[in-house]
């Protein structure tokens, strides 16, 4: 997939969860076409702007739980994601809550890094 695609699909994927446009099935999909640190690293993000303490977390929460549920195999990535030194990279230079109001840029980060 090329850069374009990948921050496309990033940015999908973010949005679909966060606003509850995609179902499962369509994250699923798009997961499996994401580098796992991507992927690791979006659900991070999500799960730092969203925490349960919030009120207006309980969607993106309840689709994460659904998705991963549903999908054990994203756990799998998670975990393989932010065992990658890109992940340690992000998070040691950035702080999550510096792209909250930007998800793109976000996306687009770790996107140019990945193709480094």
């Amino acid at each position: 997939m090329d850069i374009t695609s990948q921050i496309r699909e990033g940015v999908r994927l973010l949005t679909g969860i966060e606003e509850g446009t995609l179902p499962s099935s369509e994250c699923y999909n798009i997961i499996n076409q994401l580098d796992e640190v991507l992927v690791s690293l979006t659900i991070r993000y999500l799960r730092k702007k969203y925490p349960p303490t919030r009120q207006e977390a309980t969607g993106v929460v309840s689709r994460l739980v659904d998705l991963s549920g549903t999908y054990p195999q994203v756990v799998q990535m998670v975990k393989d994601g932010e065992a990658d030194p890109i992940s340690e990279w992000f998070t040691d230079t950035y702080a999550f809550r510096e792209f909250y109001d930007s998800p793109e840029s976000f996306i687009e980060t770790i996107v140019n890094k990945l193709e480094g």
